[in-house]
Parts: C-alpha cells; sequence; structure tokens
C-alpha cells in the first residue's frame, strides 16, 4: 500500500483477514459499524478517500476492537488518540493524525471491494503491517505466495 500509510505508534504488527469498509469523507458510521461486526482476528482496512481532516479512530474505537479480538486496523484516513492507541498496544495504521472528530450521519458500505493505499482489497484479503508499511494479498494469491517466499527462505 502506499508508503504514507503508517503505524500509529512504533512496534505496531498486524495481520489478519480484511473486514472492509467504505466510508464518505469525514464520516465514521460504518467503521463503527465494522467494528462492531468484524469477526475476532479481522482488520479492518478502511477507503476513506484519503481524507486527513476528520479521524475516524481513536481511542474508544481502539478499545472496543480490541476487546472483540480484533487484530488491527488501516485507514486510507486520519486518527486520533495516539497516545492512548499505543497504551492499549492496538495496531493502527493511517495517513495522518487530526483532532478533529468525525461525523456519524452518513452511512457506508460494508464487505464491499474497496481501495486502501492506492490498491484494491477485497473482503478476506490478507493483510501485514509492521513498520516498513502495510500489503494487502488477495485469498487467492495467499497460498502460492507463501510457498515461493518459503522456498527463497530455505
Amino acid at each position: 500500500m502506499d508508503h504514507r500509510l503508517r503505524p500509529v505508534w512504533h512496534g505496531a504488527r498486524l495481520a489478519g483477514a480484511a473486514f472492509t469498509v467504505r466510508t464518505p469523507a469525514g464520516e465514521q458510521a460504518a467503521v463503527r459499524e465494522a467494528a462492531e461486526r468484524a469477526p475476532a482476528g479481522s482488520v479492518i482496512v478502511v477507503d476513506a478517500g484519503g481524507e486527513v481532516e476528520r479521524a475516524l479512530w481513536g481511542g474508544r474505537m481502539a478499545r472496543l476492537a480490541l476487546d472483540r479480538g480484533l487484530a488491527g486496523a488501516v485507514l486510507d484516513g486520519a486518527v486520533r488518540d495516539l497516545d492512548e492507541i499505543e497504551e492499549l498496544g492496538f495496531p493502527v495504521f493511517a495517513l495522518a493524525a487530526a483532532p478533529t472528530p468525525p461525523g456519524r450521519e452518513r452511512p457506508g458500505e460494508l464487505e464491499v471491494e474497496i481501495t486502501c493505499g492506492g490498491i484494491a482489497v477485497a473482503p478476506g484479503d490478507l493483510v501485514y503491517g509492521d513498520s516498513d508499511g502495510v500489503v494487502a494479498i488477495p485469498r487467492a494469491e495467499h497460498a502460492d505466495l507463501l510457498e515461493r517466499a518459503r522456498s527463497r527462505a530455505s
């Protein structure tokens, strides 16, 4: 994904199946719904259109996601409450931080193909993130890619 998607705290790492969200710029309703519905182990991946004026994720969302057993969040948008997110140890990757709260009126879409960080991400694609950035691997290609990586490592 785009190199601007960075962990919001040093040492954050995530891995899991994508639970995708497309939301209107600055709107959080669908993001919250995803955090409430995504299965444990999922990574919430949000297409916010690259809008960074309003934070779509913060400490409360991180606590909710952590309590539900989610693996992390990747937002093509902004977040806030960075110290609280780090204290919780919940892995979040985003384009920027912004103190401005989100709107909560306009709905979005869940579990649809989205664009995040400049690449297409479908529900169930495998998402990995660490200090180098974030990658998404289509589920259909994951086993083959893993096998090729293992053969190179040996």
